[in-house]
Formats: C-alpha cells, structure tokens, sequence
C-alpha cells in the first residue's frame, strides 16, 4: 500500500479522531490530493525533526513578522517511527489562503516498508498491521473493567460528587486502543503501546490506573481547603 505521511509530535491510535491545521504548502497539496482522491494519508510520531519546514512560505512569513533571523533557524532532518496509524479525513473546510481545517479518524495501523519519496512530503510504502490477541486472557480484561469501575467509585468518594464516566468499549482490542487515547502519558509511551500487541496495551492500561488510583487520599482523608492531598498527575 503506497500512503502519503504526515510526521507529528502525537501518536493516532485506531479508533480515535485526530484534529489538524494545514497551513504548510507541502501538506496542503498532499490533504489537496487526499480529499480529491478520497485517499487515507498516515500519521507517524517524529523520532527527530521538526513538524514543521523551517523553508516553507508561510513560516517564513512568520519569522519576517517577528524579525527571526534566519540564521537562527536550526535545520534537521525528519525521522519518524516505522510504525503509524492510517487516518481517513471525516471532515475538511478549506479558506480562501488554501489553509485547511480537517477532522480524520485512526483507522488500522501500519509499518514503513520503504520511503518512495520525500518530496514535496514524504510517500511510503506500507504494510497495515493485524492485531494479535494471542496471549490475551479474559481475566486481563475484566481485570482492567474493574480496576475502571473502582478508579471512578474512588472519585466519586473523595470527591463528594458523582461521576457520568464513559462506559468501556466491549471488544478488548477496541478497548485497548480506547484506554491508550485517553490516558495521560507522554508520546514514548503512546508510541509502545501503539506498537504493542493487545494484552500488553490492556495490561499496562490497567497498571496505570492503579498508579492513579494509589495517589488518591485513602478513606477518612480530608482536603485542606480548596487543595487535596493529591495530584491529579
């Protein structure tokens, strides 16, 4: 499968909607063509590099109206991860600049065989990846579902208020991917379990639910004032 890339300092999972901005002009011709062609275009996390041309038109306009000198513009090459996540554009609005605004939806995740170009944005081949649920076990995922439940009973308890918290998807791959959206970790995490396989996404999900609830005030703690004796991380 030949799939147009969009380097980004954010890791897509399947299932999860994505929001973008499109004001460089590489990635304007690329949406442009995507949107024409009702083609998907993927996502993959910068290992290094900037999201950003440092040469692209419009950035340059911007150092021009903050007097940035060029000079102080540092140059580097764009490496992604091999793994990414295909996103189909679900909804676009384009403005007079030729800018766009789109919503895509991850779909199915996929590894780079090989780079076909790099300019004007970079089109590689690809191979879409299937989801291994061979070492997954029901007790990992009604653990995780428990594990949930109890999360938000605690909240509701240290808080004093109830809770209208989403209900859990009931495949276990959906839930996997669910759960890694929703968490609060940084990318080279995000990146792991995008590249994970099911059991280890819900296994690890649950250990951080654990964490979370392990920092919540123990019963018959009270807050000081406006502030509780925990963080909410």
């Amino acid at each position: 499968m030949k799939l147009p890339l969009f380097p980004l300092n954010t890791v897509l999972f399947p299932g999860a909607p994505i929001s973008l901005h499109i004001f460089e002009e590489r990635y304007r011709l690329m949406i442009g063509q995507c949107l024409a062609q009702q083609q998907p275009f993927g996502v993959v996390l910068l290992r290094s590099g900037s999201e950003v041309s440092p040469d692209d038109p419009f950035i340059r306009s911007l150092r021009r109206q903050f007097n940035v000198d060029d000079d102080d513009i540092i140059r580097e090459a764009v490496v992604p991860f091999e793994i990414g996540t295909i996103a189909r554009i679900t909804e676009s609005q384009q403005f007079d600049d030729g800018r766009y605004l789109l919503i895509a939806l991850g779909q199915r995740r996929f590894r780079v065989q090989y780079i076909i170009q790099h300019q004007p944005y970079i089109v590689a081949s690809v191979t879409q990846l299937s989801e291994d649920t061979s070492t997954l076990s029901s007790d990992e995922v009604a653990r995780l579902r428990r594990t949930y439940e109890q999360y938000w009973t605690t909240m509701a308890r240290v808080t004093g208020r109830e809770y209208d918290y989403e209900e859990l998807p009931v495949d276990a791959v959906e839930l996997s991917y669910w759960l890694a959206h929703r968490l609060h970790v940084d990318n080279q995490r995000k990146q792991h379990w995008l590249e994970s396989d099911v059991a280890t996404r819900l296994r690890e999900a649950t250990g951080m639910l654990n964490v979370e609830l392990a920092m919540l005030p123990r019963s018959g703690q009270q807050r000081t004032g406006n502030v509780w004796p925990w963080s909410w991380n």
